[in-house]
Parts: structure tokens; sequence; C-alpha cells
């Protein structure tokens, strides 16, 4: 099998160098491996072997990935200079604004390979690996970390790179408030706030319509099973009487106990409903409350940093946050031309939302009951930053009991791409509009966007 891929990786290489790319490289790519790098990756995680990268690398160079032969990215030592180089990244754009989302994609692209994507590099995206981290989920979590540090230096921006955003028009960098000092750091641009009046609430005022949190596109909504009811759905594993809150997902149960890390509210969740969307890139990254009322709890539950990527049949790549698994076929072949990549294999894309670092706020309406909200970082943007803090001294969860109206701002994230998802409990009695997920013949649809303070969901319960 390598044979044939290395045969694949050798003409990559005689066809692309490092600085010779058909797309615009994103940051300098250094010569030398970055010490810190060699030092937690290299020598922590890989103990001098890098045997499993190159496997990996060696994997993803049968997708046909352009960006592969573009950026150079040929064997392990050239991914490692590339990730080096991502360390000291001053972001910038083109037309189609998915120059970011690219870089994103192929990093993650290598780390999703096998045998980077097992143990005992990383934990499976399945229930049992709640609360559990190897050493790779470690390493990317605190790389992405430490890019983000980056992103907060005066050297994470440039007038160059503001004007390739403004440039590039799914940024909407009209839309944004530039304030008269400008944006000094990245994240200051990446979190921009908007000019007044860009994001008007519908129905401020009207307890049994909840609008949407964030600039997002709709995934789903899905009913929360409560296993005491006998028309749940099947396979639905049940620890105890206290451990009875899962969201089903192809015969997969997720436990909202976990995505709330043990709040004291999960209970009141059961037989509820589950609704997820997400941000890309180019989003606008504050999320605001879906609905007013008194905010109950505050929590950053720390986890991974992961991103799930796919390659489609023209090698193009795509991000796969879709909660419910598709099932592919495995291919043994190795003969690059024949492969069908629309089928690559991608069996750890289940929930992963449960997983990952996320924030929690707890609103509790007086018509709708609690809603949690939950903004969920992905790759580089792990780092979900809440409007509420702890006092000095003290740690997440907090109890704020702060009263807030719907639209007033929750949270934002720095950099990259995310999630939001928002919980109800089964008395909001809540029809989600919109798109729902399938068509009249149960065939996934074309998920649209929607902007913050558009219409989720009414009550069948009024006002």
């Amino acid at each position: 099998m390598y044979l044939d891929i290395r045969t694949h990786r050798q003409r990559l290489q005689a066809t692309a160098g490092i600085g010779q790319a058909f797309l615009p490289l994103p940051f300098h790519i250094p010569t030398t491996v970055d010490p810190w790098i060699q030092e937690s990756l290299v020598e922590s995680v890989f103990h001098g072997n890098l045997e499993p990268l190159d496997r990996a690398v060696e994997t993803a160079l049968i997708a046909n990935v352009p960006q592969l032969n573009d950026w150079g990215i040929t064997d392990a030592k050239r991914f490692l200079l590339f990730a080096s180089g991502m360390l000291y990244w001053a972001p910038s754009e083109i037309a189609s604004g998915s120059l970011i989302y690219w870089v994103l994609c192929l990093f993650y692209w290598i780390l999703d390979q096998k045998p980077l994507s097992l143990e005992p590099f990383s934990v499976p995206i399945e229930p049992s690996s709640v609360g559990k981290i190897l050493p790779l989920d470690d390493w990317i979590s605190r790389f992405a970390v430490k890019v983000g540090e980056y992103m907060d230096e005066p050297g994470s921006i440039s007038d160059a790179a503001i004007a390739s955003f403004q440039a590039s028009p799914l940024y909407h960098y009209e839309e944004a408030y530039v304030p008269p000092e400008g944006f000094p750091t990245f994240n200051k641009l990446f979190a921009r706030y908007l000019k007044k009046g860009m994001r008007p609430i519908s129905f401020p005022n009207d307890d049994s319509v909840v609008v949407y949190p964030a600039d997002s596109t709709f995934k789903g909504a899905w009913p929360i099973n409560d296993v005491n009811n006998p028309d749940h759905e099947p396979n639905t594993v049940t620890v105890d009487d206290t451990d009875n809150q899962t969201v089903t997902v192809k015969h997969i149960d997720w436990h909202i106990k976990d995505l709330l890390k043990d709040s004291k509210y999960a209970p009141h969740f059961v037989g509820g409903q589950f609704m997820h969307a997400f941000l890309g890139p180019q989003d606008y990254h504050r999320q605001h409350a879906p609905v007013g009322g008194t905010v109950l709890e505050v929590n950053k539950i720390h986890g991974l940093a992961y991103l799930e990527v796919t390659a489609e049949k023209s090698g193009k790549l795509r991000l796969r946050r879709r909660l419910e698994p598709r099932l592919r076929k495995r291919r043994t072949t190795v003969n690059a031309p024949d492969l069908d990549f629309s089928e690559l294999d991608a069996p750890d894309g289940t929930g992963y939302q449960f997983l990952q670092t996320r924030g929690l706020v707890v609103i509790d309406n007086p018509l709708l009951g609690k809603v949690a909200v939950l903004p969920i970082g992905m790759a580089q943007v792990s780092s979900v930053k809440l409007v509420w803090e702890p006092p000095a001294g003290k740690n997440y969860p907090i109890y704020p009991n702060a009263t807030i109206k719907k639209g007033d701002e929750i949270s934002h994230f720095e950099f990259g791409g995310s999630d939001i998802v928002l919980v109800f409990e089964k008395k909001a009695c809540l029809k989600i509009l919109g798109a729902t997920g399938t068509n009249d013949k149960g065939k996934e649809t074309d998920k649209q966007k929607y902007l913050v303070g558009m219409p989720l969901g009414v009550s069948c319960k009024g006002n």
C-alpha cells in the first residue's frame, strides 16, 4: 500500500516547492521547525518517531487535495514547517473569502488521518470519550491557544491584511464598527462589533419567539429522548434513572448532562429539544441571547479543539460538522485516480459538540422555561469569551442571577469557525422555523443562513 502512496508523493515533490504555490501562501513557511513544536509535538507526542505523522500525510496525499501540492506539504517534515508558520500567522484573505478556511481545513485534514485519529494519539468521538484526552488531543488544544495568543499581538494585523478583508465580500466589512484606534490586533478585527442597527431583534417583547443567537447556518434540531417514554427511538442506552436524558444520533446516545457538564439544570431538559447551527470564519462572531430572562448559570467547559474535515471527489476539503454520522464505504485500493473521495471514510464525526471546549449560559424565561445556550469552540476558535466572569480568585461555574433582554450580547469567539447549540425544555413547546434538515422525501436539504435576531422558532404557548 505505502509504495503506491509514496510514488504519488514523489510526483508531488517533483512539481511542488514550498515557495512555489499555485494558491497564495497564507504565511511565511520557515526552513526550520519551531522549537516549541519540536519539543511539544515531535518529542513529547511522537517521542522522536515521525513515522505516524508521515503515514498520515501519505494517506492525505491520495485525495489529491490541491492545497497539499500548492503549499508543499508532502511529508511529516513539511507539515511541521507549515505548523511552525501558523504560530506567527497574520491572517489575510482572498476575494472568495476561503483562504483562512483552507488553512484550517488542511491542518486538521492531516491530523484527522490514521493512525493519528486513533488511540494512543487521539480519543474517538463517541460518548465513552467524555472527560478523556490523549497526547495529540492535548497538543492540538495547546497549539490552538498558542496561535490565539499571537492573534492578540500587534504583529497579527497589518493595513494590507485589513484591506484584503475589505475586498472579500463574504466578510461584510461594511457592517463593521471600526473604532477610532482601528483594529490593533487580528482578534479585534475577528471579534469586531457591528454598526448600530445591523442586527434588529425580531419581536423583542414577545417571549414566544426565539431568535438566532448568532450569524449561523442551521444544521438541524433533534428531540431529547426521555427513556421513560415508550415512544422514544430504539436503542437508547440508559445507565440509571438519573442518567436518562439523551440526544439519540443514529442509535448513538449523547447525554445532555455531559453537554452541560453536570449542570444542576440538566434534568430540566428531559423530552426537550436540541438545536445546532454553525458559524464560518467570515461570520460575525458575537453571540446574543435568543430569549430574555434571568441568567441562572454561566460556565466555561474545557475540552477538545477538534475539527473534522473530509475530502470531496474533486479533492476539495470541507468541514464536516453534522451531528448525525454518515455511513461511508471503506476503500482499500490506492490507485489514486480511481478513488471516490466523496466516500472517504470518516468514522469519528459524531457528536463532537459534547467533547469540545464550550461556554454555557442557562437562561430562565417566564414562558419557555430554561434555555441553555452553548457557544462551542472549534479548531483555532477554542477561546470562548463569556460576558460574565468569576470574581478574582474564583472559578466557573457562576450563578449571576442577572436579568437580560432578548438580543443582549452573551459571548464571543476569537479566530476561526465555531458552532452554537441551544437546548430547550419540553414545556417550551417550540416549533423550529425554516429549514428542518430534510425535504419531504427525507433527503438532506441545503441549510439556510440566518443572522442574529432572525426568528428561530415559535412556542405553541403564545405570549
